[in-house]
């Protein structure tokens, strides 16, 4: 009785652990392809350039070279709702990944950006840029500089742009659905070769 057991334990072992190892890796596989097709080139990056809470004026060639998530925040009743997503996104990605991150983040009137980064408890890191602007300004802005799709343009939506001024794909933050595939995205976009 005892080695009939252990005959079926072995073979248990060496037929149902590989069977096992193969279908999660095959899945894996798949997810990764899926992302992959989702991460194909949408639209390139235009010209523009903007002013930094430093001051310091940005042109868009500063963001080639390197992938970046880039988040558009309008001044609105969610912008700290979805500067804690982004924040979440950094946090959990950062020392995993060389993470950088544009966002453009609208002021209501009255506001100063001298004072922004440390109203809304946005993390002091050289891979994190910020550039503020009068709420009117920013979908208008954004819409153009990264030809945000039209069904997106009045909203708050995050982008992922690869070191060659390439748009892979565009996310709503008002739809938790697209923050999940956001997140399942980010490891394959910054593992992306170059696609000239």
């Amino acid at each position: 009785m005892r080695k009939a057991f252990n005959l079926i334990l072995i073979a248990c072992i060496l037929i149902g652990l590989p069977i096992y190892a193969w279908y999660y890796l095959s899945k894996g596989t798949q997810m990764r392809k899926d992302a992959m097709a989702d991460l194909s080139p949408k639209a390139e990056l235009t010209n523009f350039q903007s002013s930094l809470e430093d001051d310091s004026i940005f042109y868009s060639d500063s963001l080639l070279g390197k992938n970046w998530i880039v988040a558009v925040i309008g001044a609105d009743s969610l912008r700290a709702k979805h500067l804690d997503v982004m924040r979440k996104i950094f946090n959990q990605s950062k020392d995993e990944f060389s993470i950088n991150i544009f966002t453009i983040v609208g002021l209501f009137p009255g506001e100063l950006i001298r004072d922004m980064s440390q109203i809304l408890q946005m993390p002091t890191s050289k891979t994190w840029l910020r550039s503020y602007m009068a709420a009117n300004h920013v979908y208008p802005f954004s819409a153009e500089a990264y030809s945000i799709p039209e069904q997106m343009k009045d909203q708050d939506v995050i982008l992922l742009l690869d070191k060659n001024g390439k748009i892979r794909n565009y996310y709503s933050l008002n739809n938790q659905q697209e923050i999940l595939e956001l997140v399942r995205h980010i490891p394959v976009f910054l593992s992306l070769k170059d696609s000239k």
